[in-house]
């Protein structure tokens, strides 16, 4: 619960950093470390925000396990998005059908936890 603070002032301060790269920074000119630091701050407000609002829907729709679980479980799923969206970010594929492949692929990872939680129990 402790690191719920710092994962969004992280996400925050990946925010600001990539207003200012897209703002200030010419694509044309630029060398090729300021887009890994783009994909990386991506990558980061992305898997922090998005796994805070998992982790929040989660918590408040549906109490049934440990706060700990809820966080691991929302991050992990947030972390396969991330990942997704930063590799088609780096490689310039995002698209209509990417897109309904993330949200597929959190479907299926929400479903493949609930139901690996399911077999632990018995």
């Amino acid at each position: 619960m402790y690191r719920l603070p710092l994962i969004f002032l992280t996400s925050t301060f990946s925010l600001f950093g990539l207003s200012w790269i897209v703002s200030e920074v010419d694509p044309k000119t630029a060398p090729v470390w300021i887009f890994a630091i783009f994909v990386s701050l991506f990558f980061v407000a992305v898997f922090g925000f998005l796994g805070l609002i998992i982790y929040f829907l989660r918590t408040r729709l549906y109490r049934k396990y440990d706060v700990n679980w809820y966080i691991y479980t929302s991050f992990k799923m947030a972390f396969f998005v991330a990942l997704f969206v930063a590799i088609a970010a780096a490689f310039d594929l995002i698209s209509l059908f990417n897109v309904s492949l993330a949200i597929l692929s959190i479907a299926l990872f929400a479903i493949w936890s609930y139901l690996g939680k399911q077999i632990r129990k018995r």
